[in-house]
């Protein structure tokens, strides 16, 4: 894969992350004003009528409930980055009870399922079921172990693994949608890895029989995407027709608006300091 192709995954997270920036700024803002403005409102509830009183602290309101949505979920993601992290131990574990041979960064498994994967933040490893040793032929071995490489050069484990976690920060249609583009970036790209020395048909061949044998996923965070990747490997859909760094690129966007206005609101319209 060429460099500059691999930049579009590199934009991806990038904005992935800057808009988890401001999404956490926000909330500094909500949590640093907070104590104003329950002040503001005991007094003026005091000493003005009650319409009046709604009337010139609906943004108030707004930003508390915002406050606690925001707080909510960023409990969840906590929460579900202590259970990711015990589900990666208890892998991690797995792996090491069931290891039939090591090959540098290249783990065979004992395992009744195909199972092609990465795993790892700082040493990152291949790791291959023996099944996909025993069933496919020498050629379509190459493009398992080829597909995978190009995810471990991509350190797609890792941002993955960052990715599924603080997707949790958003509604989760929301969340669902951006892990989905981006896994999908990964596995498109990590195929064309694989195609600089493969033919994208058998490549393709390789993919379908693959998961052919899949009973179910066995592997957090693993997808395969199927009909998107065929479509690809075919010439039927092409990698710069693929553009998830849009969503994020307008959310992020957004999300600088509603932080403005915010401060206008809060500074300028309500005299608040």
């Amino acid at each position: 894969m060429r460099k500059q192709e691999m930049k579009k995954s590199d934009i991806v997270f990038v904005a992935f992350l800057v808009v988890i920036g401001l999404y956490f700024y926000y909330f500094y803002f909500l949590v640093s004003n907070i104590s104003v403005w329950i002040y503001d409102l005991q007094n003026c509830y005091k000493n003005m009528e009650f319409i009046s009183f709604l009337e010139n602290h609906l943004n108030i309101f707004l930003y508390l409930a915002l406050f606690f949505v925001a707080t909510f979920y960023i409990f969840r993601t906590f929460i579900h980055g202590i259970k990711s992290m015990y589900g990666y131990f208890q892998l991690t574990s797995y792996i090491k009870n069931n290891l039939y041979k090591k090959f540098k960064n290249l783990y065979i498994i004992n395992s009744d399922q195909l199972v092609a994967f990465n795993i790892g933040f700082f040493k990152r490893k291949i790791i291959l079921s023996k099944p996909v040793l025993d069933i496919f032929s020498k050629e379509e071995r190459k493009n398992v172990f080829l597909h995978e490489k190009g995810h471990l050069l991509g350190g797609d484990s890792y941002k993955l693994f960052i990715f599924s976690i603080l997707t949790n920060l958003f509604p989760k249609k929301l969340g669902d949608r951006l892990l989905k583009d981006f896994s999908l970036l990964k596995e498109v790209e990590a195929d064309m890895f694989c195609a600089k020395e493969r033919s994208k048909i058998d490549i393709a061949n390789t993919v379908l029989r693959f998961y052919s044998y899949k009973s179910e996923p066995a592997i957090p965070m693993m997808n395969s995407y199927l009909h998107q990747r065929i479509q690809f490997l075919l010439g039927d859909a092409s990698y710069e027709k693929i553009k998830p760094e849009t969503a994020y690129l307008r959310f992020s966007m957004l999300l600088v608006i509603f932080i403005a206005l915010s401060y206008l609101f809060n500074y300028c319209f309500c005299n608040m300091h």
